[in-house]
C-alpha cells in the first residue's frame, strides 16, 4: 500500500455490524451499557487519584523551595509524634512566657506614664520660665529707658549748674 491507498480510504462515521466500529456498542444497550458504566466508574475513581497525586507532588516541590528540605511527615504535623506530657509542658512553658511578657509590658507602660508625667511637668516649667524671662526682659528695657532719661536729665542739670556757677 502506498500513500494514495491510505488517502482514498475513509473512516466510516457510523459503524456497521460488520466493521465493529466505535459506536456499535452504543446501539446495543445490552452490550454497551456495562461498558459505559464501567468506563464512567473508572474515570470517577482515577481522576481524583491522579489529581491528588499531582497536587501532593506540587506541594512537596513548594515545601522544599520555601521551607528547606523537610519530609512529608514533618510537615504534616509538628506535634504528631509528641506525647501528651511533652505537649502539656510546652503549653505551660508558653503560658509562663506569656505571663512574663505581659508583666514586662505592664511595667513598661507604667514607666511610660511616669515619663509622660515628667515631660508635662518640664513643659509647664519651661513655659513658666519663658514668661518670667519675658517679664524680666521688659523690666530691663524699662530700666534702661529710665536710666538713659536720668543720664540725660543729669547731663542737663550739670550743664545748667555750670552756667549758673560761672
Amino acid at each position: 500500500m502506498d500513500v494514495a491507498d491510505y488517502s482514498s480510504r475513509k473512516m466510516p462515521l457510523t459503524s456497521s455490524p460488520n466493521n465493529g466500529g466505535f459506536l456499535s456498542w452504543l446501539r446495543h444497550p445490552q452490550r454497551g451499557l456495562p461498558y459505559l458504566i464501567f468506563s464512567i466508574v473508572v474515570i470517577l475513581i482515577m481522576l481524583p487519584l491522579l489529581t491528588h497525586y499531582y497536587i501532593s507532588a506540587f506541594d512537596d516541590v513548594v515545601a522544599m523551595t520555601s521551607y528547606g528540605h523537610r519530609g512529608r511527615f514533618e510537615r504534616a504535623g509538628r506535634f504528631g509524634s509528641a506525647k501528651s506530657s511533652e505537649l502539656k509542658s510546652q503549653i505551660d512553658e508558653l503560658r509562663a512566657i506569656k505571663t512574663s511578657v505581659s508583666n514586662e509590658l505592664l511595667e513598661l507602660e507604667k514607666k511610660r506614664q511616669t515619663l509622660l508625667t515628667e515631660i508635662s511637668g518640664y513643659t509647664a516649667a519651661i513655659d513658666e520660665l519663658k514668661q518670667t524671662y519675658q517679664q524680666m526682659s521688659e523690666d530691663t528695657g524699662r530700666l534702661r529707658i529710665s536710666l538713659t532719661n536720668l543720664q540725660v536729665h543729669n547731663f542737663n542739670y550739670n550743664i545748667v549748674s555750670t552756667f549758673i556757677l560761672c
